[in-house]
């Protein structure tokens, strides 16, 4: 049995993404995939006569369906940053797992699962605020280690644009442009966050990995698929 994210041959096979068990069987002409564990069973067919099947981190916010499109990272320790200052920390974000098919022509998502719990919060008033998926994390000074089928790290550089002390609890991301890359020891992500007032500031995700060799996660959410995108999410009902 494999353990790891890659990409394989679609052939018949059996992984182990800690409490989910997935397995490619060969039947007649068509494959069977499989993903067992603690919550059930999902079990699809796969009309395809070759490929590959890539299995990767994606963007948090596909389970348990796709609600939202917003990440909101909760610090638990607050930062106070002074006027003009830029930091760099890191902080954790949840790993969903995605499973895609290539063939002929598109890449097709077959299932996402995770091995961490779900949480939704609002994000500003009820009434014109989004719904995001919700996370807490520490802002780490140096890189923490995580099991990467749970917990990705990513790397947020804040600076504080705004002329006096402003204290920051909380980065809140669009994800459609959010890129994930990983390793077998890492999943990892690279955002910026500008503060614009003690109110207000804007988060976008940067394209640069963490080390050489990591490699760039197949997305949910692609350009092509999301036509429409806005590259920095506006902060505006709080930091």
């Amino acid at each position: 049995m494999k353990v790891g994210y890659g990409v394989y041959p679609l052939q018949e096979m059996e992984l182990k993404f800690g409490r989910h068990t997935l397995r490619i069987e060969k039947e007649s002409e068509v494959f069977r995939y499989i993903r067992e564990s603690d919550d059930g069973r999902v079990e699809k067919v796969l009309a395809s006569r070759e490929g590959k099947i890539a299995v990767n981190p994606v963007e948090p916010v596909n389970l348990p369906k796709n609600v939202t499109n917003y990440l909101e990272i909760n610090f638990r320790n607050t930062l106070l940053i002074e006027p003009g200052h830029r930091k760099t920390f890191f902080t954790t974000f949840p790993v969903e797992i995605g499973v895609f098919t290539t063939g002929k022509g598109d890449i097709e998502l077959i299932d996402v699962f995770s091995n961490v719990s779900l949480k939704y919060s609002l994000y500003g008033d009820p009434r014109n605020g989004v719904v995001c998926r919700y996370w807490e994390s520490e802002l780490f000074t140096n890189l923490p280690e995580r099991n990467p089928l749970e917990e990705g790290v990513m790397r947020i550089s804040i600076r504080n644009n705004f002329g006096e002390w402003v204290e920051v609890s909380r980065a809140v991301f669009n994800v459609y442009l959010m890129k994930i890359y990983y390793s077998d020891e890492m999943v990892f992500s690279n955002a910026e966050m500008e503060i614009l007032s003690k109110a207000s500031a804007e988060t976008k995700f940067l394209m640069d990995t963490m080390r050489d060799g990591m490699r760039k996660s197949v997305e949910v959410f692609t350009p092509r698929k999301v036509p429409v995108v806005t590259k920095r999410f506006f902060m505006e009902w709080g930091v």
